[in-house]
């Protein structure tokens, strides 16, 4: 995992994970995952960030690139945002497997239902989910309602200060 806590501005942030993203694409298409399905997992939390609906960033042409290859590289990319409108459509059209959690804004609930929609089904009570609940639309499947476990890993109440990423990092 990495923090992002010593780069305040966004346009550090992007520019970092612009590079990382390059690297990690050019390091899968040299070294492919020819003896396994996964090779490795890339994680982009708040990714309508990253490759926005509108406007370019930093690492818009990077996301979309793997977002497009990446698979058949062996890598895998969970892309995670609460503003599934606001995420480039060629980032949420690449993606295979799509989990729907509660949203609340009435604009993303649209947009989650629509994308739903184009699985074959809807999710019209998205916003209404319970902790634990979701919509899984698998590749050639219809949206299904699920439900999982709670994480029984330790979870603080709040983020790590700046002073106790740095202490970690020390260490």
């Amino acid at each position: 995992m990495i923090s992002f806590i010593g780069m305040p501005a966004e346009e550090a942030r992007q520019g970092f994970v612009n590079q990382l993203q390059m690297a990690l694409f050019a390091w899968i298409k040299k070294n492919p995952a020819t003896d396994r399905p996964l090779l490795g997992l890339l994680v982009l939390d708040e990714a309508h960030t990253l490759a926005p609906s509108g406007g370019m960033t930093a690492c818009t042409q990077s996301t979309l690139a793997l977002a497009s290859q990446a698979r058949k590289y062996g890598l895998s990319l969970v892309v995670a945002t609460q503003a599934p409108k606001g995420l480039h459509n060629r980032v949420s059209g690449n993606c295979a497997t799509q989990v729907y959690g509660l949203l609340n804004n009435p604009t993303q609930v649209e947009a989650a239902r629509e994308m739903a929609r184009a699985k074959g089904d809807d999710v019209e009570d998205v916003s209404r989910l319970r902790s634990g609940e979701f919509y899984l639309a698998s590749e050639g499947s219809s949206p299904r309602r699920i439900r999982v476990p709670m994480c029984l890993s330790h979870h603080p109440r709040s983020t790590l200060t700046t002073d106790e990423v740095l202490a970690r990092a020390r260490r």
